[in-house]
């Protein structure tokens, strides 16, 4: 089974409500692809195989977010916020909304991947694994579209440029090979404490992937 690790804006929060607004508006265009819940994928392929192991991951993300806490509320600032959308081959990234990449937020991932994905005995070399990982191939984003098309014509992907640029107040400055930056950060799909951590069992189609626990911080 393939475990992965979610990292949700809190059910309810404007973050939530629009991006998932946003999800289903651009789904309407590709009437065959999935609808799913927002969210960031922090790590994939998590070794865990009893109740217990989904529980140790979740305490760690807890335990993780409790440390920085401080930092986060003494900055103001939330982990998670969107500088661009891109438009992609992978089926799982078809559109999707960029991260800029927070440390505490690497670091939250960095950490995860270190206890409960690196399968290397050697505790130093699990660590530098971790590391090259979260610097050199974690891209944190929001998907908004699951689909096989590809390429997204130039018509459609002005019509989801627009639905993003009035749905998340923005304007896009620049373009380059598939990918759209904003004149500025949209607040209201921006959020980190509170969220929502889950364990997810992402084994066959959408419709039967399983929460297997979850936890709000």
């Amino acid at each position: 089974m393939t475990v992965v690790l979610w990292y949700c804006p809190p059910p309810g929060s404007t973050a939530y409500e629009t991006l998932n607004t946003l999800i289903q508006s651009i789904q309407t265009l590709f009437p065959n692809s999935p609808v799913f819940e927002p969210h960031i994928t922090l790590n994939t392929h998590l070794t865990v195989s009893t109740k217990d192991d989904v529980n140790k991951v979740l305490t760690y993300c807890v335990a993780a977010m409790n440390s920085i806490k401080k930092s986060i509320e003494k900055e103001n600032k939330s982990l998670v916020r969107m500088n661009g959308f891109v438009t992609g081959k992978s089926y799982f990234q078809k559109v999707k909304l960029s991260c800029e990449l927070d440390k505490y937020l690497l670091s939250i991932a960095q950490i995860i991947r270190e206890l409960f994905v690196e399968s290397e005995q050697n505790t130093e070399l699990k660590k530098l694994n971790a590391q090259n990982w979260v610097h050199n191939d974690f891209k944190p984003h929001v998907s908004l579209l699951y689909s096989d098309i590809y390429p997204i014509s130039p018509a459609f992907t002005k019509i989801i440029q627009q639905r993003i640029e009035d749905t998340l107040g923005v304007k896009v400055i620049s373009n380059e090979a598939d990918e759209w930056k904003f004149d500025q950060i949209p607040k209201n799909v921006s959020w980190g404490i509170p969220a929502t951590f889950k364990v997810v069992n992402c084994e066959g189609p959408i419709e039967e992937w399983e929460v297997l626990g979850r936890t709000d911080i």
